[in-house]
């Protein structure tokens, strides 16, 4: 009988790690990164960060005050 547990144990870690890799943690809301004094210095981290693996970034403000958004 510990042989049958160990094996559905086995299977269903292994079923819950594919389930687990299969969402990336970009997919799933926008992600606050931080705030920039320029907007260039913005745009250039939000690019580094698409480059990395997120699929858009946004940095709308106003003059002085830039957040950077990730998704």
């Amino acid at each position: 009988m510990s042989r049958l547990r160990a094996a559905l144990l086995t299977t269903a870690i292994a079923v819950m790690s594919v389930s687990v890799l299969s969402t990336p943690a970009q997919a799933a809301d926008w992600v606050y990164i931080g705030t920039f004094t320029t907007k260039s210095k913005c745009i250039d981290m939000g690019q580094q960060y698409v480059r990395e693996g997120f699929s858009q970034y946004d940095c709308t403000g106003s003059t002085g005050y830039y957040p950077l958004w990730v998704r």
